[in-house]
């Protein structure tokens, strides 16, 4: 069988050729397919023209998924081209500093004809790229700060560029910060304030302002008599001595003169006498003296060390850790020496006795690690009774505030595994105080800073030396060096 050929000038498609060579039928043959139009690609080219104050030097421009930067060349940019592009509309989209706007809007509609390239000059008006801030301190009470504050602002630039700026203000001036780089969402930050100043509501505030607008803002300071001191141990003779700086940093004054080696002092509640450890009779033995160097007096009289006292908050007791029994224990006694009890009977390493406000004391052991001398702070009542474990990770040197906040030194806290000092929160978090080797923490009689000794390292951590009393804020803010020296204790 073939078949015929019916229309002799049509050409035949591919399956009516198949059909004549294989013999097949050629009924239910399709029809020769009609020819498909292709429309040729268009492009773009793209530029823009800028006028006004502070033109950036670059800008973007993105369509159909396709980004380029290109610079400025005066008022005009240099070109972008996006070729390739299927006839249709389209959306461009230019990202300009923020201080300026595309005129008609962004993004820009733009149409792509086939075969062509389609000229576009996009119209951009700019404004100056910086801002201006009018900032007022006021402060309020008695020893204000002479020195004055600084201003701090972070933020970032018209052209989303990091921002860093500090200014000066006085304690109680309005100044006006022009040509602020920051503009948009920025923080600002009052600090270097005064050790015996506080800010009356927040020393950070986020402020808005846009580029060639002007913002303002009040900081309310509250400063009170500049009475506190703090007590620590200097080494700067080769021999440690008690002394007593105010917070501020001024005025330090010798307690101790003896020859021997005085240390761990610690204020009684009242803030009339210090009792501090002194190996002036042969061993380390517990001593009390009186703020102004008088009426000294041993408490202590044993063979084995006595050290590390801690006033009770009635100031009728002292806690200290004692060798009596040939390892660290916990032990009280009556500030007029009697009364001596052992507070803890377990086997372990005990040590860094603290005196809570609710009359209960909390110490290190290692009653609980699985090598000695890793230790854990727990938690009793003053007669020993009712232990309680209060971190897992390790901790030493815990200190109370006068409304029950926690602070001590985690031993191992960073990569380094230096110690390094934290804050209990009321929700139970712990919280770092500073980025840095530390130790010692005292809390100031207000709960809002803390003093500590601070550590000199070297470049690699390997060797860090306590070397500096400092004194921050509970928010690791505005800290200030006190003086040379260990183991402070503020004056409550």
């Amino acid at each position: 069988m073939y078949c015929p050929a019916r229309w002799p000038m049509r050409r035949w498609a591919p399956s009516a050729v198949a059909c004549l060579i294989l013999g097949g039928s050629c009924r239910g043959a399709p029809e020769p397919a009609e020819p498909v139009t292709r429309l040729r690609p268009g492009a773009l080219r793209i530029s823009v023209s800028m006028t006004g104050e502070d033109v950036p030097a670059t800008f973007t421009a993105t369509v159909a998924g396709q980004s380029a930067v290109r610079a400025m060349a005066g008022s005009v940019s240099e070109s972008v081209i996006v070729d390739s592009l299927p006839p249709g509309d389209y959306s461009l989209v230019l990202g300009v500093a923020l201080n300026c706007t595309v005129n008609g809007g962004n993004p820009v509609s733009v149409t792509v004809i086939a075969g062509e390239t389609a000229a576009i000059v996009v119209p951009v008006a700019c404004v100056v790229a910086t801002g201006t801030l009018r900032v007022t301190t006021v402060t309020t009470g008695v020893d204000l700060d002479p020195n004055g504050y600084r201003i701090r602002i972070d933020g970032y630039s018209a052209t989303r560029a990091s921002v860093l700026e500090i200014w000066p203000i006085n304690a109680n001036e309005t100044v006006t910060l022009s040509r602020v780089r920051a503009v948009g969402n920025m923080h600002l930050t009052l600090y270097k304030l005064a050790i015996n100043c506080d800010p009356a509501d927040s020393v950070s505030r986020t402020v808005q302002n846009s580029p060639g607008d002007t913002a303002a803002l009040t900081f309310a300071v509250a400063c009170r008599p500049n009475t506190d001191s703090v007590a620590y141990v200097d080494s700067t003779d080769g021999v440690q001595h008690i002394l007593i700086v105010g917070a501020n940093g001024v005025d330090p004054r010798r307690l101790t003169n003896d020859a021997s080696s005085d240390g761990d002092p610690a204020w009684s509640p009242d803030g009339k006498t210090i009792a501090f450890t002194s190996d002036r009779d042969g061993n380390r033995e517990i001593y009390v003296i009186d703020a102004d160097g008088s009426n000294l007096r041993r408490l202590t009289d044993d063979a084995g060390a006595d050290y590390s006292p801690a006033w009770s908050p009635d100031g009728e007791r002292i806690a200290f850790v004692s060798e009596r029994d040939g390892k660290p224990t916990i032990y009280t006694l009556h500030v007029d020496g009697t009364g001596l009890a052992r507070l803890t009977s377990d086997s372990a390493i005990e040590a860094d006795p603290a005196w809570a406000p609710d009359g209960r004391i909390a110490f290190a052991s290692d009653r609980n690690a699985g090598s000695a001398g890793n230790m854990d702070l727990y938690v009793v009542n003053a007669d020993g009774s009712n232990p309680m474990r209060l971190t897992t990770n390790g901790g030493t040197q815990p200190a109370w505030s006068r409304d029950g906040r926690l602070a001590y030194v985690a031993p191992c806290a960073d990569y380094y595994c230096q110690p390094s000092i934290y804050v209990r929160s009321g929700s139970g978090r712990d919280v770092p105080l500073a980025s840095e080797v530390a130790d010692r923490p005292s809390w100031s009689p207000d709960g809002r800073k803390i003093a500590y000794t601070a550590f000199d390292c070297s470049w690699d951590y390997d060797q860090c030396v306590p070397g500096q009393v400092r004194v921050g804020r509970v928010d690791g803010t505005d800290v200030i060096g006190l003086a040379s020296g260990t183991r402070p204790a503020w004056r409550p």
